[in-house]
């Protein structure tokens, strides 16, 4: 493992794919495995749909955007994915021959890329790490899916309003703040909306007094009413 890689991975907090595996470990590991590390510029795409998939990734800087695109031009954000988490592992074990959505990078992004076939071939001596690290992968895998159901469960709003009043409700903190990891389009996309009409909606749940808006963060004021929503 490349001393500027280990490096990182110490600076970050701690990371799930990895944990309980000392240091040493986590050396021989990316040995075997013969991971890589990757740079991408804002907006580079650092897999597409169709491709065949090879890869679990680990992003070490920046953030990855999960989306799917359609003919039509219009993009649904799945999710985001930020420093220290994972992505491409919902592929690794399904029967899936390529790749459904696109991985973007948000700004400029590093990745760890780690190939598949070190999951899947357990070394002659039953390294330890190889176990562990393969728990991680069900642990994290069961988190993603959570997450997933939180996704369906805010889609279910009828309206623009019901589903930006959950997801507010879902994402701020004991100080009712949320701070934005996505710009207005992505949220947009993520919400399944156009961006003007986000904003149209933002404005008005701001003109009633029930959240106070600016670029980097929301602040909820009237909880009790988006609760109703």
């Amino acid at each position: 493992m490349k001393k500027d890689i280990k490096e990182r991975i110490a600076n970050l907090p701690q990371i799930h794919l990895f944990k309980n595996i000392s240091e040493e470990e986590l050396e021989r590991m990316f040995r075997c495995s013969k991971t890589v590390e990757r740079s991408f510029e804002n907006e580079s795409y650092i897999f597409r749909q169709g491709e065949t998939p090879r890869h679990l990734f680990l992003v070490l800087e920046g953030a990855v955007i999960i989306a799917k695109d359609f003919a039509s031009g219009r993009r649904d954000v799945l999710f985001v994915v930020e420093q220290g988490d994972i992505f491409g592992e919902m592929f690794l074990f399904a029967d899936a021959g390529n790749y459904w959505y696109d991985a973007i990078a948000q700004g400029k992004v590093r990745v760890l890329e780690i190939p598949w076939n070190f999951f899947y071939c357990f070394c002659s001596n039953a390294c330890e790490h190889h176990r562990m690290i393969t728990r991680n992968m069900l642990e994290i895998q069961s988190e993603k899916n959570f997450s997933m159901t939180r996704k369906l469960h805010l889609l279910s709003g009828t309206t623009l309003r019901e589903r930006i009043s959950l997801w507010l409700l879902e994402q701020a903190g004991d100080d009712c703040v949320v701070n934005l990891t996505m710009n207005r389009e992505e949220l947009a996309d993520y919400l399944g909306t156009t961006r003007p009409s986000l904003s149209r909606e933002l404005m008005k749940m701001q003109q009633e007094k029930l959240i106070e808006a600016d670029r980097n963060r929301i602040r909820i004021i009237d909880r009790e009413t988006l609760e109703l929503y």
